[in-house]
């Protein structure tokens, strides 16, 4: 017999696959369940968040609902990523790339984050149906 059996692989991946089925759920939901304390006062940085970024695929980003110009506006812009980077605890920003832009323009929005301090970037992506 020339070919190779692999059903008794396939029952190993299907078997794996199930137990990968069960145990998920599991990672997601803790078991342990604490009530966190409350402030009354709140001092320092705000709570953590999503900074969104949208970049044209002519230069053009929209920080907060306002149009910055990479060519004229970098300045500008720093300013104002480096104050938002400061008013939040630990920002994430939220990078939404027309698929045109030039891959320039998205490093230096990049660059900008990274210099402000800004660990979390994520880049957006639309679901290929």
């Amino acid at each position: 017999m020339a070919d190779i059996n692999i059903a008794p692989f396939t029952d190993v991946i299907l078997v794996l696959l199930i137990i990968f089925m069960v145990t998920t759920p599991f990672i997601y939901r803790s078991s342990i369940k604490i009530a966190l304390p409350q402030v009354s006062h709140h001092e320092g940085p705000m709570e953590s968040k999503d900074i969104n970024i949208t970049i044209t695929s002519s230069g053009d980003i929209y920080l907060e609902n306002q149009r910055y110009n990479l060519r004229f506006d970098l300045g500008l812009f720093k300013f104002k990523l480096a104050s938002l980077a400061k008013k939040y605890k630990d920002p994430a920003i939220i990078i939404n790339g027309d698929r045109s832009a030039k891959y320039d323009y998205v490093v230096q929005v990049v660059d900008v984050a990274s210099k402000e301090g800004i660990k979390h970037l994520i880049l957006a992506t639309e679901f290929k149906r």
